[in-house]
C-alpha cells in the first residue's frame, strides 16, 4: 500500500514542478531522474530496504505528471493570447477550468498509454531502440547497491550542483556564450551558447551516442546551406519561419507515407508467414496472442474512442475534426516515439504544430478549439514517450508488465486530476504572461496561429524531396528533421555530448557519472525558478 501513496506524491510532486519551470522557462526537461532521486530518499526515510523493483515503479509513475504538466504548460496558455476575455471567464469558474484540463489531460494521455502499448514491442523488443532517458535512469536504480557506480552517480550530481552554485551565485560562470561576435543575416544568425544548460544537453546526447550526432549535424548544416539559398532563391516572398514550417512539413509528410508503406509491407509478410504456419503450437500461439493482446488493446481503443469522442463534442468538435485530430495525433505520436527512442528528446511543440495547422484551414474553430487540438497532440506524444521510458526501465530491470502499466495508469489519473489545480493556482497567483509566468511556447504559437494565412503549400515539396535524397543515402530523415527544427544551440550541445562517446572505449562506464549531473541539472531547474 506504500507504493500507492509514494506513487501518488511522486505524480503530483513531478506535475507541480514541471507545471512552473514549463511556464516560466522555454524548457522543459525529462524529470524522470529527479523522480527517481526523490523515490530513494523517500524509501530510505520510510522503508530502508525497498527493492530496486518498486523505486522503478514509483519513478515510472510520477514521472507522467512531468510530461503531462510540461505538454499543458507548452499548449494551454495560448488561449489567453489568442482570446484573453475568455480565458479570463474560464478562470473566473475554477471548477469548469479544473474540468476542461482533467478531460483533456485524461482522454490524451490514455491515447498516449494505449499506442505505447502498441508500439513497445516493435520499438524496444524488435528495433532494439535506445530510449536514452529509460536507460539513464535503470542505470541509475542499478547502481543504488553498486558502491563504485554510486560514487560516480554522487560525484556527477555534486559536481553539477557547484557548476550551478557557482554560475548562479557566484556568477562567476557566464549563462551565455556567444561562439563569435554577434553576426547575422535574414536566414542565419551566430548562435549563443546556452551555458546553464549545457550539461543537461551534453549528458543526453552522451549517453544517446554517437549516432544521432551525424543526422543532427546535417540537419543542422541543412538548414544553412540548403534550406536557407531555397527560401532565397525560389521562395523569397516567404520569411525564413514561414518557409522553414513548410520545408519540414514535407519531410514529415514523406516519413509518415515512408512509415505508413513499411509497416503495411511488414504487416502483410507477417500475416503470410503465420498464414502458412503449418503446426498447431504455431496456430495456438497466433490465437492467444490475438485473443489476449489484439481484442484487449481493441477493447481499451473503443472504450478510449468513446470518452474522447463525448468530451470533444461538448467542446464543439465535428465529427470530421474529431477523426482528423484522432488520426494524425496517431501517426505524429508514433513518429514523437521513435524519435525520443532514439536521441531522448521529444519534439511535441513541432508535430502539435502539424496537427493544428491545417485545422486551421479546414475547419470553423474557436480559440479553445485551436488550442486544444495542439495540446491534444502535445500531451498524448509526451505521455507516449514517457511511458516508453518506463517500459524501457521495466524491460531492462525485469519487471512485471502488467503491474508497470498499473503505476503508469496511477500516474495519469493523478496527474489528470492535479494539474487543473496547480495551473489554476498558479495563473490566479502570477497570471499568465508575468515575469514569473512567461509561458513563451505558448505565445510563439498564438503568433503563429495569428500569421498562419501566409503560409505557402509549394515550399513543402523542396522538403519531401530532401527527405529522399537524405534517406536514400542512409541517414534517418527523422533524425534530421531534429536538427531543422531546434534552435542550433541546442543542436550543437547535443552534437557535442555525441562526439564525446567516441573519445570513450566503453561508454556504458561512463552512463552514472552522466546520470548524476542529468539529475543535479534538472534539480538546478527547479532551484533557479524557485529563487
Amino acid at each position: 500500500m506504500y507504493l500507492f501513496f509514494v506513487a501518488t506524491f511522486l505524480s503530483i510532486f513531478a506535475t507541480c514542478v514541471m507545471s512552473y519551470i514549463s511556464m516560466a522557462t522555454p524548457i522543459g526537461p525529462w524529470i524522470d531522474p529527479t523522480i527517481m532521486l526523490c523515490g530513494s530518499l523517500l524509501f530510505a526515510i520510510i522503508r530502508p530496504h525497498a527493492y530496486e523493483t518498486s523505486l522503478a515503479l514509483v519513478t515510472c509513475a510520477g514521472s507522467i505528471g512531468g510530461i503531462l504538466a510540461t505538454a499543458v504548460a507548452f499548449s494551454f496558455p495560448t488561449l489567453y493570447f489568442l482570446d484573453p476575455s475568455f480565458f479570463g471567464n474560464l478562470i473566473a469558474h475554477p471548477f469548469q477550468f479544473v474540468a476542461y484540463l482533467a478531460g483533456l489531460s485524461l482522454t490524451a494521455g490514455w491515447f498516449g498509454i494505449w499506442i505505447a502499448n502498441i508500439l513497445e514491442n516493435k520499438l524496444i523488443t524488435q528495433e532494439k531502440l535506445a530510449f536514452p532517458i529509460g536507460n539513464m535512469v535503470h542505470g541509475m536504480i542499478a547502481t543504488h547497491h553498486n558502491m563504485r557506480k554510486a560514487y560516480e552517480l554522487t560525484i556527477g550530481f555534486i559536481s553539477s550542483c557547484i557548476f550551478g552554485i557557482v554560475q548562479d551565485v557566484g556568477h562567476f560562470i557566464p549563462k551565455t556564450v556567444a561562439l563569435l561576435s554577434a553576426t547575422s543575416w535574414r536566414y542565419f544568425s551566430i548562435p549563443v551558447i546556452p551555458f546553464d544548460i549545457s550539461p543537461l544537453l551534453w549528458a543526453i546526447g552522451f549517453v544517446t551516442g554517437h549516432v544521432i550526432a551525424l543526422p543532427l549535424a546535417v540537419g543542422a548544416f541543412s538548414r544553412i546551406a540548403i534550406a536557407a539559398p531555397i527560401n532565397n532563391l525560389l521562395f523569397n516572398h516567404l520569411s525564413n519561419t514561414e518557409f522553414n514550417f513548410a520545408f519540414c512539413s514535407g519531410i514529415v509528410l514523406y516519413s509518415t507515407l515512408i512509415g505508413m508503406f513499411l509497416t503495411a509491407q511488414k504487416t502483410y509478410a507477417s500475416w503470410r508467414v503465420e498464414q502458412w504456419a503449418s503446426t498447431s503450437t504455431q496456430l495456438a500461439d497466433m490465437w492467444h496472442h490475438l485473443s489476449a493482446t489484439f481484442w484487449w488493446s481493441l477493447s481499451e481503443l473503443i472504450c478510449l474512442v468513446l470518452l474522447t469522442c463525448i468530451f470533444l463534442s461538448y467542446l464543439g468538435f465535428s465529427i470530421a475534426c474529431q477523426v482528423y485530430l484522432l488520426f494524425l495525433t496517431f501517426i505524429f505520436t508514433r513518429q514523437i516515439t521513435f524519435i525520443a527512442g532514439r536521441i531522448g528528446l521529444a519534439p511535441l511543440g513541432a508535430f502539435a504544430t502539424f496537427v493544428m495547422f491545417p485545422a486551421l484551414f479546414i475547419f470553423d474553430l474557436t480559440a479553445l478549439q485551436i488550442v486544444f487540438i495542439a495540446a491534444f497532440v502535445e500531451i498524448c506524444g509526451g505521455v507516449a514517450a514517457d511511458t516508453l521510458f518506463g517500459r524501457k526501465v521495466g524491460h531492462l530491470g525485469n519487471i512485471s508488465h502488467a503491474r508497470l502499466k498499473y503505476y503508469q495508469y496511477l500516474g495519469l489519473i493523478v496527474a489528470s486530476i492535479a494539474v487543473g489545480i496547480i495551473f489554476w493556482l498558479l495563473i490566479q497567483k502570477f497570471g499568465v504572461g508575468s515575469l514569473e509566468l512567461g509561458a513563451y511556447k505558448a505565445q510563439s504559437r498564438a503568433l503563429l496561429v495569428q500569421a498562419v494565412k501566409q503560409v505557402n503549400y509549394f515550399a513543402i515539396i523542396p522538403g519531401f524531396i530532401f527527405a529522399f535524397i537524405v534517406q536514400s543515402l542512409g541517414v534517418n530523415a527523422s533524425l534530421v528533421l531534429g536538427g531543422l527544427l531546434m534552435p542550433l544551440s541546442i543542436s550543437i550541445g547535443l552534437i557535442t555530448g555525441g562526439i564525446l562517446t567516441l573519445l570513450t572505449k566503453r561508454k556504458e562506464e561512463w552512463y552514472p557519472l552522466w546520470s548524476g549531473i542529468f539529475a543535479a541539472q534538472s534539480v538546478w531547474m527547479l532551484v533557479r525558478a524557485l529563487i
